[in-house]
Order: structure tokens, then C-alpha cells, then sequence
């Protein structure tokens, strides 16, 4: 191979890199929406609390999954952290029965917690500073 065959290559190269690391950059950002669905997903799968579905406790990262799969199923249609909440988290789309989360000798209502923390995270400063 030819010296001016590899320079030429090595520039085809390097230029295939930087468009591709350049089209990394552009790729979509999460919207605001995705972000607090994103982070009461994490509140949820980090919690100390025990969750209940339908009579049944379930462990932090097991109510996690459980929401996560119902946002992936339905998530085109969801546009806002309110929307999740109401529509996905709040009672169980099979028997209508309304979730609810046990934390110590507290037991609440998953729609009013997780809206509770909803109100929390979009008053933090980070929060604040990036809208």
C-alpha cells in the first residue's frame, strides 16, 4: 500500500469518526416530560417504601419494572409526568383497583405520592436552573 493510499484512508477514516461522533451529539435529548418520568421511575426503584398491586407487596425495584414496562407499552401516548401518573401509576389497568405505597406505619395513595415527589423535584434548584 502506498503512502498517499494509507493518508487517504486515514482521512476517510478520521472523517467517519467525527461525523459519527457529531451525529452522537444531535441525537435526541430527552424532553422535559421524559425526565421526571425518568426520575419517579428512580424514586420508586430506590425507595425503602413496599408497594401494593392488587392485594400483593412488592419490592421497590419490582413496582419499578412493573411501571417501567407499562410507560414502555404505552409511553407515545403518555406527554407528560401528570399523564404517567394518572394514567399508568395510579391503579391497576386489569382490575381498577388503586395502588397504593406503605412506608413504616404510613400508607398513601401512589397517584398522591408520586405527586407529591413530582411537585418536590420540579421545585429543586437543578430543576429550576435548567428551564
Amino acid at each position: 500500500m502506498t503512502a498517499r493510499r494509507l493518508r487517504h484512508l486515514l482521512l476517510a477514516g478520521s472523517a467517519l469518526l467525527t461525523f459519527a461522533a457529531a451525529g452522537s451529539a444531535f441525537a435526541a435529548q430527552p424532553t422535559p416530560a421524559e425526565d421526571e418520568i425518568d426520575h419517579l421511575l428512580q424514586v420508586v426503584a430506590s425507595s425503602p417504601c413496599t408497594f401494593i398491586r392488587n392485594g400483593t407487596e412488592y419490592a421497590a425495584d419490582k413496582a419499578r419494572d412493573h411501571l417501567q414496562s407499562k410507560y414502555r407499552f404505552v409511553g407515545s401516548r403518555i406527554s407528560t409526568a401528570e399523564e404517567f401518573i394518572r394514567y399508568l401509576a395510579t391503579q391497576s389497568s386489569m382490575s381498577g383497583e388503586p395502588y397504593h405505597v406503605h412506608c413504616g406505619k404510613a400508607d398513601a395513595l401512589a397517584g398522591v405520592w408520586l405527586t407529591t415527589e413530582l411537585n418536590r423535584y420540579r421545585k429543586s434548584p437543578h430543576v429550576q436552573a435548567s428551564r
